[in-house]
């Protein structure tokens, strides 16, 4: 009797045993088709982002303005007072031709004039005494016209007198070169002592004289992007010198007439330049930007679908991803604006969303994209 009892004891036990085992593999197997079934996906956040429209185009830059500074009058080089690199303020005197001779002949020319008032005054006096007696009928008409023609001979002689004087003064006046604007001497072609003829073909000039306070760049545009350029948009503009530096300009003149060879639209930005940072022949990476967004709901590109006409996401809520329409905005690189469907904070599917359908089961891998 005691044997059989042991007997069911362990009968019972094993069957236990194997009652357990088979319910622990069969939840096992359960979870293990679960995740078979459930897709891996890596998501991101739904975030606010500024986004902008450029077009990207390169260019090399310009000075602002450029004179090469030349006298009107050929002669000898007397004196120049700059060098190459030289920042000098409008109107500061740069070089000068040799005005020995010409002020010589400016004295000679002021002698003159005060002979020539002198005359004047003279024949006026005379002239004046002349009409009294003429009133009076003391003098004879032909008295009277002799009279009237050494005035108007004098006359003359004192306005000729002042010509040459003006002309003489001119003389020296261009013979002294100023600066027309404020800048920097970038180059010198001539040395003192040396001749020069501003009639000559071909000649450079003494010196030559760049506003780089601010600089410019011409660019073309195509005519696909001409209706989107307007005077007065943000332009960003980047050199290597200064890698990571972004300089602030603007586009100010759109010509728009096409050219006839390359069927491109020149337009000018410019850039204020007031630390002369950025050099005339530097290579310029320029983006005009024809359209700003700030503090945008924004997602990655890669987590759009396109079906026909429509635009998708799949959205993660409770392990599933749900398939939602999106209207798209504004693009810049590798995000979207989103004007419509989403909200800040929602996870959306980036990588894995060509596998799913709509309500599919989904797991996450790879944490979360940024």
């Amino acid at each position: 009797m005691k044997k059989s009892s042991k007997a069911v004891l362990i009968s019972t036990l094993f069957f236990v045993f194997l009652l357990v085992n088979f319910s622990c593999k069969r939840e096992v197997a359960e979870n293990n088709n679960e995740e078979i079934k459930s897709i891996p996906v890596e998501v991101t956040e739904v975030s606010r982002a500024n986004l902008r429209k450029v077009i990207s185009l390169t260019g090399n830059i310009e000075p602002w303005k450029v004179v090469n500074v030349v006298p009107d009058i050929g002669g000898k080089i007397a004196k120049i007072y700059v060098k190459e690199g030289d920042r000098v303020k409008k109107g500061q005197l740069l070089a000068e031709l040799d005005t020995e001779a010409a002020r010589l002949q400016l004295a000679q020319a002021k002698a003159a004039l005060e002979m020539a008032q002198a005359s004047f005054k003279d024949a006026k006096r005379n002239m004046e005494r002349m009409e009294r007696l003429r009133q009076e009928k003391a003098v004879s008409e032909q008295q009277y016209e002799k009279m009237r023609l050494a005035y108007d001979v004098a006359l003359a002689q004192l306005n000729q007198a002042q010509k040459a004087l003006d002309l003489v003064q001119h003389q020296i006046k261009v013979s002294l070169m100023k600066a027309p604007f404020s800048g920097v001497i970038t180059g010198k072609y001539i040395n003192e002592g040396e001749t020069i003829n501003p009639m000559m073909p071909g000649g450079r000039g003494v010196i030559t004289l760049m506003d780089i306070s601010r600089v410019k760049c011409k660019v073309n545009i195509t005519e696909r992007n001409l209706k989107e350029v307007r005077v007065g948009q943000k332009v960003l503009l980047t050199v290597d010198s200064y890698p990571g530096h972004i300089f602030i300009g603007k586009v100010y003149v759109i010509n728009h007439a096409a050219d006839p060879l390359t069927r491109s639209f020149e337009v000018q930005v410019a850039v204020p330049n007031p630390d002369l940072q950025l050099k005339p022949g530097m290579f310029a990476r320029i983006k005009i930007v024809v359209e700003e967004r700030e503090n945008v709901i924004s997602i990655p590109v890669d987590a759009v679908l396109e079906e026909g006409s429509n635009y998708y996401v799949y959205v993660v809520e409770n392990q599933k991803a749900i398939k939602r329409k999106v209207k798209l905005g504004l693009e810049e690189r590798e995000l979207i604006e989103v004007q419509d469907g989403l909200r800040v904070g929602e996870k959306i599917v980036v990588v894995g969303k060509e596998m799913l359908k709509d309500e599919a089961a989904v797991r996450l891998e790879g944490g979360e994209v940024k």
